[in-house]
């Protein structure tokens, strides 16, 4: 064969393979799409699994800094969600599985990263489709902050808080009255004695003008929760999905070490929830210490969307996904 014929051949080879090598990203039927954002200097694991047929998207922005989206695929999502529309799950900088050399750890980056992914998932699943943004407790902080950013808002359909930290000041004066009145109601109960004791004191004596006070007191606040008897833990396990664990370790300590949420104390997002025009859905739990249900309150007598619904769920904590997840995903 002459060499110009080889050339030829080889290259209708390599467009045959080409042509049958499968998109990772599925346009109909049930999808579980693993692939990668590059935002800056750091890479961002996405799954996309669900049903694509439907014309909505739901996108969970995870808590921490330094936790991870997978961690919310559980049997539950699986069996209950999935099969109706797909869900987005993925790592913000610095957390879960996330990787790169560095980069920047401000919050605005944050925002830059989250509106990165939805312009991904409208190029290659349809600009029409309806993405939902869900925010959990630090993702509840970056989702109105993101929807407060010029035109962000016109590539989302609805805002699910969920248990969010919008405003950490005000979180963490709400997680301390929380802590002091169910101290009082436990200890005249007698029950879990030593640890109300201590949060009562500790939460009598400090100012919550630190790093180290605020730290605290969310070790506090989780602990409380599940001591409260009538928060629901489900016998099936929560994570079905494995997690890269040495990795997500790594991410969690450099993410404390970055401390990247300072800046939420400084940025002003209940002042300008009035801003806000996207349907909203709050879901909180009713024990939830972390961020206290007030916190819902706070949204709803601010923000400017005319479609607001709320929900609070009697036997959860900071994650009714988690504590009641039929009645959670319905």
């Amino acid at each position: 064969m002459r060499p110009s014929h080889r050339l030829a051949a080889l290259l209708s080879m390599l467009l045959f393979f080409a042509a049958c090598q499968k998109s990772p990203f599925t346009q109909s039927g049930m999808a579980e799409d693993h692939f990668y954002l590059r935002s800056g200097s750091q890479t961002l694991p996405v799954l996309v699994a669900g049903n694509m047929d439907s014309d909505k998207m739901l996108v969970i922005v995870h808590g921490g800094p330094g936790g991870d989206g997978i961690v919310y695929r559980d049997g539950f999502t699986q069996r209950l969600i999935e099969p109706t529309l797909p869900v987005v799950y993925w790592s913000q900088r610095f957390a879960g599985g996330s990787s790169g050399t560095g980069g920047a750890s401000d919050i605005e980056q944050f925002r830059t990263d989250i509106r990165n992914l939805l312009l991904l998932l409208r190029s290659q699943y349809g600009a029409q489709r309806k993405i939902f943004l869900m925010g959990h407790s630090w993702g509840g902080f970056l989702v109105p902050y993101f929807l407060l950013e010029e035109s962000n808002a016109d590539l989302v359909a609805g805002w699910i808080q969920v248990g969010g930290a919008h405003n950490y000041r005000l979180n963490d004066s709400l997680t301390r009255e929380m802590l002091l009145f169910y101290a009082d109601e436990e200890l005249r109960a007698a029950r879990n004695t030593n640890f109300w004791q201590e949060a009562q004191q500790w939460c009598s004596t400090h100012s919550f003008e630190s790093d180290e006070d605020s730290y605290q007191l969310n070790l506090y606040a989780h602990e409380a929760e599940t001591l409260m008897p009538d928060v629901s833990f489900p016998e099936e396990g929560f994570t079905s999905e494995p997690a890269p664990v040495i990795v997500h370790l790594l991410n969690s300590y450099a993410s404390a070490l970055r401390d990247i949420d300072a800046a939420a104390y400084t940025t002003p997002i209940s002042e300008n929830l009035y801003r806000i025009e996207t349907p909203t859905l709050l879901l909180w739990g009713k024990y939830d210490f972390v961020c206290p249900a007030p916190l819902m309150l706070d949204i709803a007598e601010r923000i400017g969307s005319r479609d607001l619904q709320a929900h609070i769920f009697a036997q959860s904590g900071h994650s009714p996904m988690f504590n009641q997840p039929d009645e959670f995903w319905q």
